[in-house]
């Protein structure tokens, strides 16, 4: 990493994920940030938006909708949240000279606003202004841009897109977003804009109907994805019929190499959202195509032959990942390597995995942040679990992410199973380098 570029990421780092102007759930609205803008000569402006928000799913959904309108020879980029090793990931295609070319831009902007009696941007703001300032340089026909919290006041939502999508919601960021289903879609489906078709497949009745209400106040056309569940053992030959789905197109026998049965409903999602935006069906092969390009970083990745990585990081995302190795890793002996961040809901995690995956060990660590809880007290929960479901359950604990790594996969590597790594991106990020490291 050059000089400029540390500058540049150690100055980002240092902004407060919240100004004064959107601290919590008290946030006023994006006033601020759209003055900033107007500053910047409103690049996110520049060209036509595809806006994404949902709890889970949100960044698979955004890749296979980039990989399809790709193979259909448009120009794409897309931004998105957050990065796993690199910060310069979530601006597609961004080079570290331009990373610190857009940020003297902000920065510029920035300072200019504070004398202008504006806030300074916060965190995520400054990162999406330059994803635009960068993004309006170049000749595209579409950006996907992914909401970084919520979506009715996330600062993606200054931007006038020509198709929302709304992906699965499920129970986080409860301290901004409310405490339930309902309340959670209400934030969501604030992204939604006035005769704006929005594709939603939410995973939830009560979310849908919150998501279906808004677009009709709004005379956006609606379109539900989910209209049946898939079938696993379908899945699991990598066969899917995506017929079922929806009345926006009908294919046969496409094929997902993926053992994460999540992916399923983020490729539907993003099939209608291409078939929704450009107004007819998308061939098979170019589909085919799409899928098989496919690949989204720290879900259900294969490190190499026994190491897979996930992201899971709230209950909802917690159950699909178990669903998905249950599904492929059926006759593996598993391990298990956690970490959580502290203000998650981690108790229901650790009971669903304890209650539905059969695992040898569980390795527990800590992550490295201001969000840490100790390994030794997540550990307990997981020895609390094992006993009420009877299970003989051997449980180790290490607060140093780098050292429980290495323990968990010797042990692996010994007994030839399978290590799975979930809880936290964060984590998730942190073993990617560090398995970088040593191959």
């Amino acid at each position: 990493m050059n000089n400029s570029m540390k500058e540049a990421e150690d100055y980002i780092n240092q902004i407060p994920l919240f100004g004064p102007h959107t601290e919590g759930r008290n946030k006023s609205g994006n006033e601020n940030l759209e003055a900033v803008m107007a500053l910047l000569g409103n690049p996110h402006l520049a060209h036509k938006a595809i806006h994404v928000a949902g709890t889970n799913g949100k960044g698979s959904t955004v890749q296979f909708l980039r990989a399809i309108l790709t193979e259909e020879g448009y120009r794409v980029r897309t931004f998105t949240s957050p990065h796993l090793i690199s910060i310069t990931e979530r601006i597609e295609g961004i080079t570290e000279e331009e990373f610190v070319e857009c940020y003297q831009i902000v920065r510029n902007a920035c300072e200019h606003a504070v004398q202008k009696n504006l806030q300074h941007l916060s965190y995520f703001e400054f990162l999406f202004a330059m994803a635009a300032v960068y993004f309006s340089k170049l000749e595209l026909d579409y950006v996907i841009y992914e909401t970084g919290l919520g979506g009715r006041l996330d600062a993606t939502n200054v931007l006038v897109p020509v198709l929302t999508i709304i992906t699965e919601i499920g129970l986080d960021h409860m301290k901004y977003l409310g405490n339930t289903i309902e309340a959670i879609a209400g934030e969501k489906a604030g992204i939604i804009k006035t005769g704006v078709p929005v594709v939603y497949h939410t995973g939830s009745l009560e979310a849908d109907a919150v998501v279906k209400n808004q677009a009709e106040a709004l005379a956006a056309e609606a379109i539900n994805v989910a209209n049946v569940e898939y079938n696993i053992d379908e899945f699991t030959d990598k066969t899917i019929d995506f017929s079922m789905y929806s009345r926006y197109y009908s294919y046969n026998g496409l094929r997902l190499d993926s053992v994460a049965t999540y992916q399923v409903d983020n490729a539907v999602t993003a099939i209608t959202a291409g078939t929704v935006l450009l107004g007819r069906q998308i061939a098979q092969e170019k589909i085919q195509l799409a899928l098989d390009a496919f690949f989204w970083p720290g879900r259900m990745e294969k490190l190499n032959g026994n190491i897979v990585i996930d992201g899971a990081h709230n209950e909802s995302a917690i159950e699909r990942f178990t669903e998905s190795v249950n599904a492929g890793y059926a006759d593996r002996e598993k391990t298990l390597l956690f970490a959580v961040a502290g203000d998650k809901d981690y108790e229901p995690m650790i009971a669903y995995l304890m209650q539905n995956l059969e695992v040898e060990a569980v390795y527990v660590t800590s992550l490295d942040s201001d969000r840490a809880i100790s390994a030794e007290y997540i550990a307990a929960l997981f020895r609390d679990c094992a006993k009420k479901t009877e299970r003989n359950v051997h449980v180790y604990e290490d607060n140093d992410i780098r050292s429980c790594f290495a323990e968990a996969y010797a042990a692996v590597e010994a007994r030839g199973g399978m290590l799975f790594c979930v809880g936290s991106l964060y984590l998730i990020g942190k073993i990617k380098d560090i398995w970088e490291e040593t191959v």
